[in-house]
């Protein structure tokens, strides 16, 4: 099959939405498919993801209006996205567009609109369905976004949404047609990932976005009561973001400079080996519209080195995260740390747990969920 894929996020920009994608478009080209990606020409200044890249899969970058503010790109980098993408569709006969849907930029609207003028289908994976709740202005922007956000996935082909709880806002939300949507995860690249490395029975691992959402404050509350019990645990922090100067004030506030240990962002092929020697993955600890339900990437990769896994309850779906069986939900700092305290004294049970999420993430592997993806362009 040819595929033209038009997405914002795209290396060398970084974050589980580029991992995402470009992950799909390496399979889409290892299973056969000849693959053209669209892509505005972006100025980013911040950390560099640069993953390999199917030397099949052609890259054509956009000329972008306010290429180095990377909020207005976003809202402007349609007209020129999909100009592109008619002038190479016409003369190459592409089986479908796909593209991957987040409220805050307008790349969804050029593919849904070129795939429409050119007579094939649209498949659009949505990656976050709402916005954080905002005020004023801003507020009257996002009215007008979800406006031309519903237009567009209403117009989609087929929708895409990793979990039924999507489902429903992307019907509720947007007003789309139920028979639209199909229910297909993320997933993660299994072969990356290495189950037999020792497990240091002490370490505690939490990586990706470090922001309100992920509630790495109320980790920071729940390790006095840990270290309380077990001295020697020790915490694991990955990733970079807007609360990580908040979280390092914290930390030497409280005198946890022995116990927390910031890494900051580390290159993509580095995460392996950063937790696969952990024994407990935290996921997300704060219960927010962006975290309902949702399925972070790094997640999965907890599972993908047989890790348990502790989340706030309501944020991670149940095949991902089932309690008591590979893992707990919580609900407060004290349950987080009486959770971690029950783990760390009982080593057969984090391995018990982690043989769990190794059993439950194949599903998720990339391998079956793309090849869902492509079945989904049967059904036209």
């Amino acid at each position: 099959m040819k595929i033209l894929v038009l997405v914002f996020h795209f290396p060398p920009i970084s974050g589980g939405g580029v991992v995402v994608i470009t992950d799909i478009i390496n399979k889409f080209a290892e299973l056969g498919n000849e693959v053209t990606v669209i892509t505005p020409d972006l100025d980013w200044n911040g950390e560099q993801f640069n993953p390999k890249i199917n030397s099949k899969i052609k890259v054509i970058r956009t000329e972008t209006p306010s290429r180095n503010k990377i909020k207005i790109a976003a809202r402007r980098c349609q007209s020129n996205i999909k100009k592109t993408a008619m002038e190479i569709g016409k003369s190459n006969q592409f089986d479908f567009i796909f593209t991957i849907f987040h409220p805050f930029h307008l790349v969804p609207k050029a593919a849904v609109e070129a795939a429409k003028e050119l007579d094939i289908p649209s498949i659009v994976k949505v990656d976050d369905a709402i916005y954080e709740k905002a005020s004023g202005i801003k507020s009257l922007q996002r009215k007008i976004e979800k406006r031309i956000n519903g237009k567009t996935l209403r117009s989609g082909t087929r929708i895409l949404v990793s979990n039924n709880d999507t489902k429903k806002i992307i019907i509720n939300e947007y007003n789309v047609k139920p028979e639209k949507i199909s229910i297909i995860p993320n997933g993660v690249d299994l072969s990356l990932f290495d189950i037999t490395s020792e497990k240091d029975p002490k370490k505690i691992v939490f990586a990706g976005a470090m922001y309100y959402h992920r509630g790495l404050d109320i980790l920071l509350e729940a390790i006095p009561f840990v270290i309380k019990k077990i001295p020697d645990a020790k915490f694991v922090l990955l990733g970079s973001g807007t609360e990580m100067e908040k979280l390092k004030k914290i930390v030497i506030e409280n005198k946890l400079e022995n116990s927390v240990e910031f890494k900051g962002w580390i290159k993509r092929e580095q995460i392996p080996e950063n937790i696969s020697d952990a024994s407990i993955g935290i996921g997300p600890l704060r219960l927010t519209d962006v975290t309902s339900r949702a399925l972070p990437i790094k997640v999965l990769e907890y599972m993908a080195v047989s890790l348990p896994i502790i989340a706030q309850k309501g944020t991670l779906p149940d095949d991902v995260l089932e309690n008591k069986k590979n893992g707990y939900f919580i609900e407060n700092a004290n349950d987080l740390a009486e959770k971690i305290i029950l783990l760390l004294n009982q080593p057969k049970k984090v391995e018990n747990m982690g043989i769990q999420s190794s059993k439950m993430v194949q599903k998720f592997s990339w391998n079956n969920v793309v090849k869902s993806i492509i079945e989904e362009t049967k059904k036209f």
